[in-house]
């Protein structure tokens, strides 16, 4: 009977293991995780803080119950330390344990990134990956009344406004010029800056934390020079992903950081595959490893790596790196290069862009919408696209990494068959206006 073991529960875990099931229902199917939690949304705990959701059991997504019905076993609390042949090895409550697989599938996932910082050691300093992290914040934010947000990106802004929504004062430090700035351009960045600001929120952008003082707990960090008080610090600088135990067994790292993988999610080694945040994929544009770093490509990462695992044959082709958030009442959403990423690749770009309403202009609760998009100067092509508004970001976002991923030029684009209601989407839709001011400039 074949075995196949998964490391690690999070969505590419999981889906790992209900794809091996599903592809050999035969097949005896193990997950080890070093979490004591089943599956949860990493991506909901900012809401948790702030109030919007209830409460971090409400994040969890699966259950033992559920898992057994699909004839899923899982060891909680459980670290595998190594990989010998075709055993894993792993403790559990002191005890080391041994298991043989005919397939394995590491999801080990990402780590949170902490910044060389003096003082970030201290009390009061937390980062934000896990529900235990999320706990502890939040019991912290009782006693707070300034808080400090190193990093604005996704999820330093959220929780960012999460803090604000909890009555506390905050300063985001930044040392990049603008917001999200993997995801925007300076120009949309600026947009979302704006929405920050006048939320009360103090941007520090271009700014450096140099240190983190306190004795017994953190009073303040100095942040490019200037003294910023503060009672609880949370370090968003990003994730990297987590490739111990890929390292530790020899499975090939690629230049990304991320477990080499192909388009089977296939590691250097045969019969172990990769998916998730640990995980290196081809960028659908550009054709070189990246990692997305994101639930969604994690989710059909792991759909391909288990299903494989088990003897099928899917394929996973690359990822856009398509992101969409809420912040401060803008949606913010992003597929495919950015204007500067275009430019460090060497390509020759053309870029509409457009301010436009998401409703007819006369119809009651109309919103702001920015769309930018950026073609191939070379072949019309589209490569990318940023979106900043009111609402209705998310599903254009998917229209433009839809549009990219079947090749579409501005004149395509341009000529979508739109539909239109006063109450839902202008006559005019923004995409195609923002298409068609490209268009004319690359027939120029």
């Amino acid at each position: 009977m074949r075995r196949v073991v998964v490391v690690g529960l999070g969505p590419a875990g999981l889906w790992s293991a209900i794809s091996a099931r599903v592809a050999d229902p035969s097949a005896e199917v193990v997950v080890i995780s070093d979490e004591k939690y089943l599956t949860y949304s990493r991506c909901g705990l900012p809401f948790v803080i702030g109030g919007e959701i209830g409460g971090f059991d409400e994040l969890i997504i699966t259950s033992i119950d559920k898992l057994k019905s699909l004839r899923i076993q899982v060891s909680l609390e459980s670290k595998v330390v190594d990989v010998s042949g075709d055993e894993v090895i792993y403790e559990r409550e002191g005890e080391v344990h041994r298991i043989k697989f005919s397939s394995l599938v590491i999801a080990t996932g990402s780590k949170p990134f902490i910044p060389p910082i003096p003082g970030i050691d201290v009390s009061g300093v937390y980062s934000l990956k896990t529900i235990d992290d999320g706990l502890m914040i939040s019991e912290a934010v009782r006693r707070a009344r300034k808080a400090l947000v190193i990093g604005a990106g996704a999820i330093g802004l959220e929780v960012a406004e999460a803090l604000v929504r909890r009555g506390l004062e905050v300063v985001v430090a930044e040392i990049m010029p603008r917001v999200l700035p993997t995801i925007l351009d300076g120009d949309m960045a600026k947009i979302l800056g704006e929405a920050i600001r006048s939320s009360g929120v103090q941007l520090m952008l271009n700014s450096k934390v140099e240190e983190i003082l306190g004795d017994s707990k953190v009073k303040c960090a100095l942040v490019g020079g200037v003294e910023v008080p503060c009672d609880i610090v949370i370090v968003a600088t990003g994730v990297r992903p987590n490739i111990e135990l890929a390292r530790k067994i020899g499975v090939s790292i690629g230049v990304a950081g991320g477990i080499e993988t192909d388009e089977f999610m296939r590691t250097s080694i045969e019969g172990v595959y990769a998916a998730g945040d640990c995980a290196e994929t081809k960028h659908l544009v550009t054709g070189k490893p990246f990692t997305p770093l994101l639930g969604s490509v994690a989710y059909r990462q792991g759909k391909v790596a288990g299903a494989n695992a088990s003897g099928a044959s899917l394929r996973f082709h690359g990822s856009l790196g398509s992101t969409v958030l809420k912040v401060f009442g803008c949606e913010v959403g992003s597929t495919g290069l950015t204007l500067e990423q275009a430019k460090i690749e060497g390509i020759r770009v053309v870029v509409g862009k457009v301010k436009w309403l998401t409703k007819a202009e006369y119809y009651p609760g109309a919103r702001e919408i920015t769309v930018k998009l950026v073609f191939n100067a070379d072949d019309g092509k589209l490569i990318g696209g940023q979106i900043v508004g009111g609402e209705a970001v998310g599903q254009r976002v998917n229209l433009l990494a839809a549009a990219i991923s079947c090749g579409m030029d501005a004149e395509s684009l341009a000529s979508i068959d739109t539909c239109y209601s006063p109450p839902v989407a202008d006559a005019i839709e923004p995409i195609c206006r923002a298409a068609e001011i490209a268009l004319k400039k690359l027939r120029k």
